[in-house]
């Protein structure tokens, strides 16, 4: 099941989210972008540096809404961080807060915690392992099962505190509790998932959660009187978000065993830690891991408008100091909360190339020997090598390589500077060449010439760009004319801020002026034989019909001579 959501359309290609993936289960391509569950270990970095929040947690609130709402009966583990969450003078009042909501009891983690820190003692005195890793942590868990499978036999066999606190509380409450965990922390909404057999927890939110939900229900905390928890956590169990799950009741002496007691904090860290256990330079250690820094006061569900972690943890501190030394469980009852759990191998589906096959790939953006392998991370890679492996893996495009674009884009601009036809020359503000392209020299001087910081003036006119620069407004298809080069040409001419340079572009328009004078002859001379012709055939016409009229006037008159002769003959008869 997805526990993140990646919206791609608010996604900016920056990779920051791919840089900070300790396993780098993100798939980012073109068309792609998404999470592989099989890769992740549900840490939550990737939406904590997301700039952009295209990546989100998925939400169990309206879940839990709806739970309250059917009138079930609603109980919360929140857990010991929830002090150095939220912006309050008094802790508890967050309690008040949650039975506004609908809460029916509240509890802190903080027990279950004690129960496993009970259980990590006793296995501590019995066990012959030679390292131990605790399990409170589920990332962590995730990375030993995922990427060190051989040192899974390590983690200590018990339940998180989460999870033994939900078995607790349905103890206590009734197995038709609707148990609610409110943490800092993603993982465990993915280890909630792990119980749905027998339905240990039944929702997970994050603080920034609960802190949206109240800003919605228009609750302020610091307004709220304080209300006391159903039952106390013990100062070790309080102290779990600051990685103490390891220390005595009296937070002064270690377990009295073989083991070394350690404590270790951050991915890298934890993956230090984890590689030198694997190689074996460690021995009779006993570790407690968290993947985030400074454990689960930084974990990636706390509020974004919250202090700093130093002081969250000053906070944290001044409330566990009036927490009790010892837990008021009836011991009958801890003996009947079942906390054993088997940790397993994961298998990690992911196909491993040949050298071969990666140099193929990396010979597509340009990598053809070692010299060429930059390792700059910029595509959210530690190595070229890696990069190329995503890509055989189908986890990333293989043009995703900054300095392969870099260097594709310059090449690019270099070909069409150098080889287009249009005459470009760049004008800084003393009105000196910075830059002249081929067309531009073969035009005023010679093709191979070097007019750098030579003044424009000695080719064009300085005024067009005085005025530029003074207006610094471009001027676009300005028609010149140059009499000793006989060409004309378009110009424009871009003042470019950043730089505070023009970039005046000139297309040579000589020949299509050329043949718009010569059209222009053309008809003109066609006009001229058109008006010649008409003329003529005006004068023929006007000859056609004095001719005409000169011999329609003879034809009349013998035209009488005849009829009066005839008239004549006929009266003499």
């Amino acid at each position: 099941m997805k526990f993140i959501s990646f919206e791609t359309e608010k996604c900016d290609d920056c990779y920051k989210c791919l840089r900070s993936c300790p396993t780098k289960a993100i798939i980012i391509k073109e068309k792609t972008h998404d999470i592989d569950d099989n890769l992740c270990i549900k840490c939550g970095m990737c939406q904590e540096v997301c700039p952009q929040k295209a990546l989100t947690i998925r939400s169990e609130l309206s879940k839990v809404r709806t739970a309250i709402r059917s009138g079930k009966k609603i109980v919360a583990s929140i857990a010991p961080s929830f002090v150095g969450a939220f912006d309050i003078e008094n802790p508890l009042s967050v309690v008040t807060a949650l039975r506004q909501l609908g809460f029916n009891h509240v509890e802190e983690t903080g027990i279950g915690a004690e129960l496993v820190s009970t259980a990590f003692n006793e296995r501590l005195q019995v066990s012959e392992l030679p390292n131990l890793i605790t399990s409170c942590c589920p990332s962590a868990n995730y990375l030993i099962e995922q990427y060190y499978p051989e040192l899974t036999p390590y983690i200590l066999p018990y339940i998180s505190p989460m999870v033994a606190h939900g078995k607790l509380l349905r103890r206590k409450y009734g197995t038709d509790a609707y148990v609610v965990f409110i943490g800092p922390c993603m993982a465990k909404k993915a280890e909630a998932e792990e119980f749905q057999h027998c339905t240990t927890i039944d929702a997970v939110l994050t603080f920034e959660e609960l802190d949206q939900w109240l800003a919605a229900e228009q609750i302020d905390l610091n307004a709220l009187e304080p209300t006391p928890f159903c039952a106390k956590a013990t100062k070790r169990g309080g102290l779990y978000p600051t990685g103490s799950s390891l220390l005595e009741a009296d937070l002064k002496t270690r377990f009295q065993s073989k083991y070394k007691i350690t404590k270790v904090n951050g991915i890298d860290n934890c993956i230090e830690l984890l590689d030198a256990m694997k190689s074996g330079h460690l021995d009779n250690y006993c570790v407690e891991m968290c993947i985030c820094n400074n454990s689960c006061l930084s974990g990636p569900g706390m509020p974004r408008n919250i202090e700093n972690s130093i002081e969250r943890k000053i906070k944290l501190h001044n409330y566990v100091d009036n927490l009790p030394y010892e837990s008021d469980l009836q011991p009958i009852l801890l003996q009947e909360i079942p906390l054993h759990k088997s940790f397993f191998p994961k298998e990690i589906k992911k196909k491993t190339p040949t050298k071969e096959e990666l140099w193929h790939i990396l010979n597509e953006i340009g990598k053809t020997e070692e010299a060429d392998l930059l390792n700059c991370s910029a595509c959210g890679y530690r190595t070229c090598y890696d990069k190329a492996e995503a890509v055989y893996n189908g986890m990333s495009d293989v043009h995703m390589c900054l300095p392969y674009l870099r260097d594709k884009a310059e090449s690019l601009r270099t070909t069409i500077f150098n080889h287009s036809p249009n005459l470009i020359v760049i004008v800084d503000k003393d009105y000196m060449i910075k830059e002249a392209n081929p067309a531009f020299r073969s035009n005023f001087i010679r093709k191979d010439a070097d007019l750098r910081d030579l003044p424009i003036t000695l080719f064009m006119p300085s005024e067009k760009f005085e005025d530029v620069f003074a207006s610094e407004e471009n001027i676009l298809r300005k028609k010149y004319h140059y009499s000793d080069l006989q060409k004309t040409f378009f110009e424009n001419l871009i003042y470019l801020e950043d730089e505070e340079v023009i970039l005046c572009i000139m297309m040579d328009i000589t020949a299509v002026e050329s043949k718009q004078q010569e059209l222009m002859r053309v008809k003109e001379q066609t006009l001229s034989s058109c008006q010649e012709v008409i003329n003529k055939q005006m004068r023929v016409a006007q000859e056609i019909a004095s001719l005409l009229g000169e011999t329609t006037a003879e034809t009349k008159v013998n035209l009488n001579r005849l009829k009066d002769l005839v008239i004549g003959e006929e009266d003499k008869l």
